[in-house]
């Protein structure tokens, strides 16, 4: 698949989209005469959504029904767009964050039929997908999820010597070439700093481990949400060239790195490559053939466009770094309920609180309990969800912890 960017894409189609819409004739609603509505709008249509009555609320239901409609209309819009085109892939990513956050993408709609069947709300609308609204979902969706902080841990061989994390050519080069991307980094003198406070935890880290005490140990103290580990070797080739020039050195890079979403422990991609510089300083060299190897795999600046063009290795951190965000497992350990007001717990989670795909039992002993929550979203804003929405939830609860994958409760049924 080319590397063409996401937000560039989706910004290129909407508003082709936005403009094959345009005009100002009044809308006309399909009727069961099945005769089309707007006359030339590829964004107007009909969705019918559903949703499970709980307690009898049939209000709520009827809102999470419309949400559903909603959803449906703009994904098969966005289906109409996307299908057929090199970036087909990218459209299970666009449908993720669709489905968690429609506000405000479908203007001028209208309600065709609604009603009551058989324990569930079902409602059929007629609207048109606001192009802009849903450009804008997307793109903030991106700068929040798919811009995580970076951590640089490679172990570098530079003309022989070895060097330790912190201030390496490596991580300077990656630092450079990514934050003309805009991607932010734990600062060289933290990784230093955390080198020297505990060096079997960033060991553990180096070698791939960021599982438990190692995990919390980096996003806690240095917020790192993904870390780039593995190792960079400068060799010299000089002898290559000896024929031509008596004074130019040339080395060799080798780049083998990994990236590791931290939240998960999940690899997110890995790349080898080499790339060979040449200069009559042999560190200058290096350091070149360094430079060279990580444009090839992470991106560069286009001279002509001044644009940042993302690489192979970039471009699938950004892709699964993206689609963790959008349905990332959380743990939720809960004390304070007994078996049966768990139950309910996790039903009015799983059914009322916008960006939660599925809750799972995870077990329960007395009134301590663990259920795992996927979810469209980071952690804190699961907790701000939970907060915020305790009362219709029926429960009154208190947010002890959070941490970067889990949120220790206390719940008490209202």
């Amino acid at each position: 698949m080319k590397s063409n960017r996401l937000v560039l894409f989706v910004a290129i189609f909407f508003l082709a989209a936005a403009v094959s819409c345009g005009g100002g004739s009044k809308k006309q609603v399909k009727g069961e005469s099945g005769k089309s509505g707007k006359a030339g709008c590829e964004l107007c249509g009909e969705a019918t959504g559903y949703a499970q009555i709980f307690d009898n609320d049939q209000s709520l239901a009827r809102d999470r029904a419309i949400d559903d409609a909603m959803n449906k209309l703009v994904g098969s819009k966005l289906g109409t767009f996307v299908s057929g085109t090199s970036v087909v892939e990218d459209f299970a990513l666009v449908s993720s964050i669709v489905e968690a956050k429609t506000s405000g993408m479908v203007r001028n709609w209208k309600v065709l039929k609604e009603g009551a069947q058989e324990g569930s709300f079902v409602i059929t609308i007629y609207g048109e997908v606001y192009p802009q609204a849903v450009n804008d979902t997307i793109e903030a969706t991106l700068k929040n999820y798919g811009r995580p902080k970076f951590m640089v841990l490679i172990r570098e061989t530079f003309e022989g010597k070895q060097n330790m994390p912190g201030f390496t050519v490596t991580e300077l080069t990656m630092m450079e070439i990514m934050g003309n991307a805009g991607f932010e980094f734990v600062d060289a003198a933290t990784t230093q700093q955390l080198m020297r406070r505990d060096a079997a935890k960033m060991q553990q880290a180096m070698a791939g481990q960021v599982k438990g005490a190692v995990q919390d140990f980096l996003m806690d103290t240095a917020g790192a949400e993904v870390v780039i580990v593995g190792e960079v070797k400068t060799s010299d080739q000089s002898g290559a060239i000896a024929a031509y020039s008596k004074n130019m050195k040339s080395k060799q890079a080798i780049v083998n790195i990994k990236a590791i979403d931290m939240y998960t422990g999940a690899i997110l991609a890995t790349t080898s490559a080499n790339a060979p510089g040449v200069h009559i300083d042999g560190d200058t060299a290096s350091k070149a053939a360094i430079q060279n190897c990580l444009k090839r795999v992470l991106g560069k600046t286009d001279e002509d466009t001044g644009k940042f063009q993302s690489g192979p290795f970039m471009n699938q951190i950004t892709r699964k770094f993206l689609q963790s965000a959008t349905g990332r497992m959380i743990m939720l350990t809960i004390t304070g309920l007994d078996f049966t007001e768990l139950t309910k717990f996790r039903n009015e989670v799983q059914n009322r609180v916008r960006g939660v795909k599925k809750v799972y039992s995870r077990g329960q002993a007395g009134r301590a309990a663990k259920v795992e929550v996927e979810f469209a979203g980071k952690t804190d804003d699961l907790a701000q969800e939970l907060n915020a929405k305790s009362q219709a939830l029926g429960f009154e609860i208190e947010i002890k912890e959070t941490y970067p994958n889990k949120i220790t409760i206390v719940a008490k049924k209202l």
